[in-house]
């Protein structure tokens, strides 16, 4: 059941990611309610690769029905980088770019094929207080890095989030989880 329950979700904030992808809004937090009860949190950047526009998007959702609050948060790499069949997937996110720095979070994330999905109550919670710590200082990025898997190139990918507005989306983003139906 705990199986069944995490690829629900996860498919559930895997298109909550997608739908948000198709906002206007590029680089800023956006706050989305999908039907009636599903609540999404999401930061979408586009970059040029190999001279195409891809995207990446870090999410979160959470689901009025099950009144748990946030039930997890997602990372799309940016669009045909990530080729990691590994399960778990480590992720190291860090408050300096530098990828040889320390971790200020090392966490183990599911692999879902396009996405890395993160369900574990207190990991979610690690992030968004990182997230909030990052948006109060001068510097707002945050910056991710997990192995891309490969089996002909062992590279990390890299993925860097802007925290600006984080704090007040993410307490937007509580209301309306918490907010009755």
């Amino acid at each position: 059941m705990p199986r069944y329950f995490s690829l629900c979700i996860a498919a559930a904030l895997h298109a909550a990611v997608i739908a948000a992808a198709l906002a206007e809004e590029n680089g800023k937090w956006e706050l989305e309610q999908r039907g009636r009860s599903l609540f999404a949190l999401s930061y979408k950047q586009s970059a040029s690769i190999n001279n195409q526009t891809v995207t990446s998007e870090l999410g979160f959702l959470c689901d009025q029905r099950n009144r748990m609050g946030v039930i997890g948060a997602i990372l799309v790499p940016f669009d045909g980088t990530f080729e990691n069949r590994q399960d778990p997937i480590p992720v190291s996110i860090q408050k300096k770019s530098d990828v040889y720095d320390r971790p200020d979070l090392l966490q183990k994330w599911k692999n879902g094929n396009e996405f890395l999905f993160l369900e574990v109550p207190d990991d979610v919670a690690d992030l968004v207080t990182l997230l909030k710590e990052k948006d109060a200082g001068s510097d707002r990025s945050i910056h991710f890095y997990f192995p891309n898997g490969s089996v002909d190139q062992q590279t990390t990918n890299h993925i860097a989030i802007d925290s600006s507005e984080f704090a007040s989306k993410f307490e937007e983003f509580e209301k309306s989880c918490n907010s009755s139906q």
